[in-house]
């Protein structure tokens, strides 16, 4: 699966926190959270609240061991649904990330399971916000293994109290449930609350009889090809300040506006996922309400980099491998990025920059000489 771009620079966002121009908490909630807190939440130190949920008991124990003494974490073992109570939950022991409340059949696809039933408590994101156990949020990611209609349907009151972006899973594909595709229910719900596409990440799975006549006329390593329709896809929804003051009519009910926090916390996602235009676009809108607690030229500068969906020098994991790495290894690969990145904005880095570009030079022109 193609991730979602992360932008491990984001300079505004690093100095949003650094100098305390947010007066709230940032709280992210994220259901199906196996693998932990993607590292771009990292960015927000202090400033993140985030709430995990899974259905696996076991995956809920690892995180809250790996987390411990991080009191802004908080991970909670149960399903999220349209309902509060229990449910049938099937878990897929070869690939514990393809679990669901769903029994999967056989597919057309490479797919092997392993699926054991358990009986799970199900919650919905509406009941734990009423009840106290989740603050107002700022933005929601869901990847439920096609369950995510069910997710949407418990947390109507959840998503109008002010969030901001969601991050979901998706795909084109038809069922009973979603008879006008899950790209279609899901977006159709999340537009309802002024949340629009703001970007799409998708991969390509050929057919098993496909990769099968593939191997037969000799080639076995297929996977750096993009061969098949889209199959699953990231989305990113997001609320749009500029285009809801313009175009009002668009949309099909009224939208509460943002406020100073929430409009900076609408650009520090925008800058997270690699959209630097759209929220240099809002600093510029929005620079006389922004203007008593920002510098907005400063903001400007900040965010006008031509490299912000530009893949680091480090030449890191991408992020739908690094997401199946265990949650220590992500912390230390996050936490080795940045150091590799301190090192290469110093001074001596720069100084030294003509004597690695010279060596580069005469790597590619001498003949290596050894045997």
């Amino acid at each position: 699966m193609e991730d979602l771009w992360f932008n491990a620079t984001s300079e505004f966002t690093k100095w949003a926190v650094k100098s305390g121009l947010l007066r709230e908490s940032f709280v992210v909630v994220d259901v199906g959270v196996q693998g932990g807190a993607h590292p771009r939440w990292d960015l927000l130190g202090d400033y993140l609240v985030f709430h995990g949920f899974d259905a696996i008991a076991e995956v809920v124990a690892e995180l809250k061991r790996a987390n411990v003494g991080r009191s802004g974490r908080h991970f909670h073992n149960c399903a999220i649904g349209e309902k509060d109570g229990e449910q049938t939950f099937y878990v897929n022991a070869l690939n514990p990330t393809s679990s669901s409340v769903f029994v999967h059949g056989e597919s057309r696809f490479e797919s092997r399971r392993s699926d054991e039933s358990r009986v799970v408590s199900i919650r919905r994101l509406d009941t734990l916000l009423a009840e106290g156990t989740l603050p107002r949020s700022d933005f929601l990611k869901v990847d439920v293994e096609g369950f995510e209609k069910y997710v949407l349907l418990g947390a109507q009151d959840f998503i109008a109290t002010g969030v901001l972006g969601v991050e979901v899973e998706s795909n084109f594909n038809i069922s009973p449930v979603y008879p006008k595709s899950h790209f279609a229910t899901i977006s159709d719900d999340l537009v309802s609350h002024g949340l629009i596409v703001a970007d799409i990440g998708f991969n390509r799975v050929p057919r098993t009889t496909f990769s099968q006549a593939l191997r037969q006329t000799g080639v076995d390593n297929f996977g750096t090809y993009e061969l098949g329709r889209p199959a699953t896809l990231n989305l990113l929804f997001c609320r749009d300040p500029i285009d809801e003051g313009d175009r009002p009519q668009n949309y099909t009910k009224p939208l509460t506006p943002l406020n100073l926090d929430q409009i900076i916390k609408t650009m520090i996602i925008y800058e997270l996922y690699g959209l630097n235009d759209i929220a240099l676009d809002i600093a510029e809108r929005f620079a006389s309400s922004l203007a008593p607690r920002i510098d907005v030229q400063r903001v400007v500068q900040l965010l006008a980099k031509a490299d912000c969906r530009q893949a680091p020098d480090t030449a890191a994991l991408d992020g739908a491998m690094a997401s199946r790495l265990p949650l220590e290894l992500q912390q230390r690969l996050h936490a080795a990025e940045r150091e590799v990145d301190a090192m290469k904005r110093s001074n001596s880095w720069r100084i030294t920059a003509p004597l690695r570009k010279a060596a580069h030079f005469m790597r590619r022109r001498v003949p290596d000489q050894r045997s």
